[in-house]
């Protein structure tokens, strides 16, 4: 452990350059107004401000605060002073400090954040510290999780589950509302200023994720995988189930879901033009016939309750289908899918007989040679 003592650390701190000139002007403001309104005050207060200077003067030999925080050997003491203290304090009254901070100081962030866009040239050096302070952040994150990685997962998920009760709701709320206006225009302004078929955001999420995923073991990546899924199937019900109470915010949010669906088939597909078929890569086909099943299920219920809204949706379903892309799967693809479905095509069949007896009916071209090859095989049949 360092030997240095916690107010040492503090200390050095406070006797940098920067913190001289802090300390100077606390001096000063806390004796002016100790002394206001009493001339024998004032006269004691001047006579221990000219003992506290010599203390407080900056001298050559002084180190900055950026020489300070550079110093390994300071930050070998800061963990054992930070530990130091949080061990000599009682945390409850620290738990109601952060209390009464939490109410107050977004009144007071929220004034700093609109008018110090008078100081434009202020702003974009703050915002320049976002990557730095972020970069901080995910390192502290490394060396904390660690310690919570190894307590038991009953106990991990008790204490999570706790702090989640003492998150204001109705704050996050409001703080979603200015965060989706934020991303609507992020992504309009990054449409905007992208110079090829990907936008710069595209092409810095990409840089993150390559080097991410560089540096995990594919069973770290499995189950980094797995869990983001399970924990989003357990934020998604726990959504719905709180959303049947408000009709507007669930058809909104069904139709993000099944949107969302759409754009991550495209995505798979984009991938799959690429795919290489000597990898032993699983496709998940089971999660895409339990993604069809719900469905269908979805459907069945639109139709039972809406019989309107069920024709306009499959009208529009139908005029939207791509039919070269039909006729492609089927003579690319059709023989191998009719042999694995066959137990699901028995089930519709006779539906399919019926309707395709109409389309016999049709007058065009291919519709002719359907008919001709359709009645070959019925009068085989007879012959057989």
């Amino acid at each position: 452990m360092n030997n240095q003592k916690p107010f040492s650390i503090y200390t050095q701190i406070l006797f940098t350059r920067e913190g001289k000139t802090i300390l100077q002007q606390f001096v000063r403001d806390f004796f002016s107004q100790w002394a206001e309104g009493s001339i024998l005050r004032k006269i004691a207060a001047k006579l221990i401000l000219l003992c506290v200077a010599p203390l407080t003067k900056i001298r050559s030999t002084d180190r900055s605060l950026e020489a300070l925080l550079n110093d390994k050997q300071w930050w070998e003491g800061v963990g054992d002073s930070i530990l130091h203290s949080i061990v000599a304090s009682d945390m409850a009254v620290i738990k109601k400090y952060t209390d009464v901070v939490s109410t107050h100081a977004p009144a007071a962030l929220g004034k700093v954040a609109n008018d110090i866009w008078m100081h434009p040239a202020k702003v974009v050096t703050l915002l320049a510290c976002i990557p730095s302070v972020a970069n901080c952040m995910i390192r502290c994150a490394n060396v904390t999780l660690q310690p919570l990685n190894n307590q038991a997962p009953d106990l991990l998920a008790d204490v999570v589950t706790s702090l989640l009760h003492d998150i204001d709701a109705q704050s996050l709320g409001c703080t979603v509302n200015n965060l989706c206006e934020f991303v609507r225009k992020f992504d309009t302004g990054d449409e905007l200023i992208k110079e090829s078929a990907s936008t710069p955001f595209e092409h810095s999420v990409k840089r993150m994720v390559g080097t991410v995923l560089s540096n995990l073991e594919d069973e770290t990546r499995q189950q980094i995988f797995n869990s983001i899924l399970s924990l989003k199937n357990k934020i998604t019900n726990a959504v719905f189930e709180s959303l049947q109470e408000h009709p507007d915010a669930l058809h909104r949010l069904i139709n993000f879901i099944i949107v969302n669906k759409i754009h991550n088939i495209q995505t798979v597909y984009t991938l799959l033009k690429n795919y290489n078929t000597q990898d032993n890569y699983d496709i998940p086909v089971e999660e895409i016939a339990h993604f069809i099943n719900e469905l269908l299920k979805f459907i069945i219920v639109v139709h039972a309750a809406n019989k309107p809204l069920f024709d306009s949706i499959l009208n529009r379903f139908a005029h939207t289908l791509d039919k070269s892309a039909f006729q492609n799967f089927i003579n690319q693809a059709g023989n191998e899918c009719f042999t694995a479905l066959q137990p699901v095509l028995v089930q519709i069949f006779p539906f399919v007989l019926s309707c395709w007896t109409r389309l016999l009916q049709e007058e065009d071209e291919s519709m002719q040679q359907a008919r001709k090859a359709f009645a070959r095989a019925l009068l085989k049949g007879v012959e057989a």
